[in-house]
C-alpha cells in the first residue's frame, strides 16, 4: 500500500466534501458518504444512514447555513486498515457575514469496492480546541 497515495485521495475526499457543502449540494454531499454513514453535529444531533442525514443536510443548508462554505483543515490522517482511515481535523463554516464558526471534527473514512475513499462517521465536536500537530 503506497501510504502517501492513500492519504492524498483522503484529503481529495475531504476537499470534494467541502466544495459539495459550499455549492449547497446535497446530493453531491452524499455522494461522499457511505449509505450507512452516521452525522454527529456540534449540537449533538445525530443522523443515522442515508435518509436521515439527507434530512438534516437539506434543512440546515435550505435554512440557517444556507449559503455558508465549509473548509476542512486536515490535520493527521491516520490508516487503519488499507480500507479504512481516521481522519481528524477542523472546519470553518464562514459566508454568513458573522464571525466564522470553528470546530473540531473526526471522521471515518472507508474505501469502497470502486477505490473511492466516502465519509462513514463524522463526528463534529462544539469545541475547536487546539489542533493535534501533524505526523505524516
Amino acid at each position: 500500500m503506497d501510504r502517501d497515495r492513500v492519504v492524498r485521495q483522503v484529503r481529495a475526499g475531504e476537499a470534494t466534501y467541502d466544495a459539495a457543502w459550499t455549492r449547497g449540494d446535497v446530493d453531491a454531499l452524499l455522494e461522499c458518504l457511505t449509505d450507512d454513514a452516521v452525522v454527529v453535529t456540534p449540537r449533538g444531533e445525530v443522523a443515522r444512514g442515508r435518509a436521515e442525514v439527507e434530512a438534516m443536510l437539506s434543512t440546515f443548508l435550505g435554512g440557517e447555513a444556507r449559503g455558508t462554505s465549509h473548509h476542512s483543515e486536515v490535520v493527521r490522517v491516520e490508516l487503519v486498515t488499507e480500507d479504512v482511515a481516521l481522519v481528524d481535523g477542523v472546519a470553518t463554516l464562514g459566508g454568513t457575514g458573522e464571525t466564522p464558526y470553528v470546530h473540531r471534527y473526526s471522521d471515518v473514512l472507508r474505501r469502497d469496492a470502486g477505490g473511492i475513499w466516502r465519509i462513514a462517521h463524522v463526528r463534529a465536536c462544539a469545541s475547536p480546541g487546539p489542533p493535534a500537530p501533524e505526523d505524516g
